[in-house]
């Protein structure tokens, strides 16, 4: 009995975290305050005959519009989640003695075919199952800034130091707050026409301080994105920067952000 193939699984999972999303999105969007939430509205009418009957069911469903909550109630979304838990459950007895397809669920796969969910399916693994899938099988949906860096008169290399996932232990929750390690990207914010050659001193999805170089292009425009090394070059954190030795040193008064290169899109 074979085990799912990691392209289908991640078209699964992708597309149900697109599906999440966008529902997040549309709450949000209804969410909005306009001319007050329901208990707000009656309870400004200051009418103890409007608020005593009204205050406490408009509050509920003030408070009804949740992301966890629409998506496992109002949606069949949380099977999505549950038939694949019951697909990784199955025993195979093609081996003796015979054993699970898969061990730990979504996070056992996801380890051990070296893939990563997108947060919006994390979230949804939350909403189905209420505990959180492990922070190192899910990748950020936000455009993380992780530093900034400005060439200034000298010339010397100004760092200011951004956000970070953690430090990669095997036991932090995908709350929001951790995440997998990420490839990094530079993006242009202005730039002269020098190359600009710097290291980055990094942290490794072992949490191990590591370096790598990365070019920048003379002339390059604002939003150009520079990508940090390769697919398999996934950092948790950004600590330092500073010139290439021997290399160039671009122009004053450019400045980049270095930011999380998004492991893919998610879709339909």
């Amino acid at each position: 009995m074979p085990l799912i193939d990691t392209t289908t699984l991640l078209k699964v999972a992708d597309r149900a975290a697109y599906q999440f999303g966008q529902i997040e999105s549309l709450l949000a969007t209804i969410n909005q305050v306009g001319n007050g939430y329901y208990f707000t509205i009656v309870s400004e009418t200051e009418d103890p005959d409007v608020e005593i009957p009204l205050d406490t069911p408009y509050y509920s469903v003030d408070q009804d519009f949740k992301i966890a909550f629409c998506a496992r109630y109002g949606t069949l979304l949380p099977t999505v989640v549950g038939a694949m838990e019951g697909h990784f459950n199955r025993w195979d007895n093609s081996v003796n003695p015979p054993v699970v397809l898969q061990k730990g669920g979504w996070d056992g796969y996801c380890q051990a075919k070296n893939a990563r969910v997108s947060y919006y399916f994390a979230q949804l693994f939350y909403a189905t199952n209420g505990y959180y899938m492990l922070a190192n099988d899910v990748f950020s949906e936000s455009q993380d800034q992780f530093a900034e860096l400005k060439v200034q008169a000298g010339p010397v290399l100004n760092y200011t130091d951004g956000t970070n996932y953690g430090n990669g232990s095997d036991l932090n929750p995908a709350n929001g707050t951790f995440y997998a390690a990420t490839q990094l990207k530079i993006v242009v914010v202005s730039m002269g026409v020098v190359d600009l050659d710097v290291t980055l001193t990094v942290k490794d999805l072992n949490n191990n301080l590591t370096t790598i170089d990365v070019t920048i292009p003379g002339g390059s425009t604002p939003g150009t994105a520079i990508p940090v090394g390769t697919t398999a070059d996934r950092f948790l954190d950004v600590t330092t920067a500073i010139f290439t030795p021997f290399g160039s040193t671009g122009t004053v008064g450019d400045d980049m952000t270095v930011m999380n290169l998004k492991e893919r899109q998610i879709a339909l």
